[in-house]
């Protein structure tokens, strides 16, 4: 598991939030069987996302990264634009509201513009 987050760039974390994330994926089996039924069970987007906040150790912000990537591929995924998003959008003259939000391409403009706020200081 380690070896797996330093691979996608989470150089930070340690054995002791592997071993949470294992913990988190046993709970998540044990209540749901799988991720894909967390969504399934779900009524609405504010269900999903209440699920979701459920686990030990998962925040608000994790929910919104976790549920901003699977937004094109999951009906009920349909987090908020978080404010700093728009923020860097007017900043930057990007018309966000020019992209249909459950599109991959909106997705990534969202992560890029999280990625530019840490390089500028936003």
């Amino acid at each position: 598991m380690v070896r797996i987050l330093d691979e996608g760039g989470y150089v930070r974390y340690d054995f002791s939030t592997a071993d949470k994330l294992l913990g988190i994926c046993e709970i998540l089996v044990e209540k749901y069987g799988s991720l894909i039924n967390v969504h399934e069970q779900a009524k609405d987007a504010k269900d999903l996302e209440q699920r979701l906040l459920e686990f030990k150790g998962i925040g608000p912000v994790t929910v919104n990264i976790f549920l901003r990537e699977l937004r094109p591929f999951w009906d009920k995924a349909d987090p908020k634009v978080l404010p700093i998003v728009k923020k860097c959008a007017r900043r930057f003259g990007i018309h966000l509201d020019n992209y249909r939000g459950k599109s991959v391409t909106f997705v990534r403009i969202e992560a890029g513009l999280i990625r530019l706020r840490k390089k500028y200081h936003e």
